[in-house]
């Protein structure tokens, strides 16, 4: 895994808005069949990070520099065109709540069709798609008949990832994709997801402030505190021995039975 070329390579991005700096990533790869987690508080830079990604910055009052290749194209200024093309075919994006994102007049088949066209596939080879898809994610074939609040919010989230699946994008970029979700479902979307990039080489890039959810699907971690990277590395060594104040306070906030966390890592740091 770690020999193959990253499908994701990030260097010295810098994303301001005005004077402001909010999100600064010097070098992040996500090679195929590895899941790279981002974690941080609200407003660390950890999103903003994503869209940069999906090319979703461009035409945006942000300004955007640095370097941010998907599957050989460059997003930083490329056109909406272009990064268009890249979205669904080379990274595909899972939402926090898919449901609002769903278009609720439309059968879910038709969306996932509707997808599949933009990407120039059609007739046979999108039921052969879907049905593949819908397969490797759990989900029974007939959920195409049935309307987004038909479903419920497990079963929309498998739905979106079925929707990269079939549109065969090698990256995932999951944009906290269980925090709407009771335990049981989110343990149920992340086994979908990490038996996806494990049996078929799917690449995730996952956006997430549990960690202790990213402590059971990540390779690789990176800790983002104000809009900057402050540590990062393979995810045994940031959850179990970073030294980094941020990474342990973000730890040590964690609830575990048998005592009081901090409410909040300001507390945890005495900030």
């Amino acid at each position: 895994m770690t020999a193959a070329a990253p499908l994701v390579a990030v260097r010295d991005l810098v994303v301001r808005y005005g004077d402001r700096t909010v999100s600064a990533v010097p070098a992040l790869d996500v090679r195929p069949g590895q899941c790279v987690a981002v974690v941080g508080e609200s407003g660390s830079g950890k999103s903003t990070l994503l869209l940069a990604v999906l090319g979703l910055l461009n035409g945006s009052p942000a300004r955007v520099s640095g370097s941010v290749v998907v599957g050989g194209t460059e997003m930083v200024g490329a056109s909406e065109r272009t990064a268009r093309g890249v979205r669904g075919s080379a990274v595909a994006l899972v939402l926090q709540s898919p449901q609002g994102s769903l278009n609720p007049t439309m059968r879910l088949g038709r969306l996932v069709r509707h997808a599949l066209r933009r990407h120039g596939v059609r007739g046979a080879e999108a039921q052969r798609r879907v049905a593949a898809a819908l397969e490797a994610v759990r989900l029974p074939a007939d959920i195409v008949d049935r309307y987004p609040h038909e479903v419920s919010g497990g079963q929309a989230q498998r739905f979106a990832i079925a929707t990269a699946v079939a549109l065969g994008a090698p990256v995932i970029a999951a944009d906290e994709p269980t925090s709407a979700l009771d335990v049981t479902v989110q343990a149920e979307v992340m086994a979908v997801l990490d038996g996806l990039r494990r049996e078929q080489g799917t690449a995730v890039l996952l956006v997430s402030h549990d960690l202790a959810l990213v402590s059971t699907v990540a390779d690789h971690v990176v800790v983002m505190q104000d809009g900057a990277v402050v540590d990062a590395g393979d995810v045994d060594h940031v959850l179990h021995r970073s030294t980094v104040p941020y990474t342990r306070a973000l730890l040590d906030a964690v609830p575990r039975l048998g005592r009081t966390a901090p409410a909040t890592t300001e507390e945890a740091t005495g900030a």
